[in-house]
């Protein structure tokens, strides 16, 4: 059971199970990951998207520009968010494995900014670093409240700097807690 700090400090205290633990994610659950995305969410199937690789515990997820491009052969905007908000569910789904529980998923809210195009065969999204402070906090308050909200950031890079930038918010909630209407990935 998650400890939780009191209601007036602002620093949470260590939870078990939300300890830093070795930087790579084991591969079962990488390959746990890649069979719920194609199992649950059709399109990353129709889209081929590929879960890549997880290194300091951030997930990177790839899709083949041949699948996804718009009429100037490069990738396609509506594929480009679709990628970037799969990496932020991806990772969302991780860290619910890491602290060995299940929740129901949800992105409340994003924003995303294309820089520039991508025409890379391989287009790969990466979730950059979430602050091991925030992952406490969500860790304490998903113990205590059965739902909790954390803030990713997903990048797409392209020759030397970033080509896409994303925001989301993502909540997840236990299966017997109620909340509002989300959109539900």
């Amino acid at each position: 059971m998650a400890t939780t700090s009191p209601a007036n400090s602002k620093t949470p205290r260590p939870v078990p199970g939300a300890t830093p633990s070795p930087p790579d994610v084991p591969s079962a659950h990488l390959t746990d990951l890649q069979q719920v995305l194609e199992r649950d969410i059709p399109m990353c199937a129709q889209m081929a998207m590929q879960v890549t690789d997880c290194s300091d515990r951030r997930l990177s997820v790839s899709m083949p520009l041949e699948l996804n491009h718009n009429h100037q052969q490069t990738a396609f905007a509506g594929s480009l968010n679709a990628l970037c908000t799969i990496v932020g569910w991806g990772t969302m789904y991780l860290l619910l494995r890491r602290l060995e529980t299940t929740g129901n998923i949800v992105i409340r809210r994003s924003s995303i900014k294309y820089h520039r195009p991508v025409a890379t065969t391989h287009v790969t999204a990466r979730c950059q670093p979430v602050d091991p402070l925030a992952q406490q906090h969500f860790a304490e308050m998903y113990a205590e409240k059965g739902q909790a909200k954390l803030d990713l950031a997903v990048e797409i890079a392209g020759e030397g700097r970033s080509a896409v930038t994303f925001t989301g918010s993502y909540v997840v909630t236990r299966e017997d807690c109620q909340i509002g209407v989300f959109a539900i990935i």
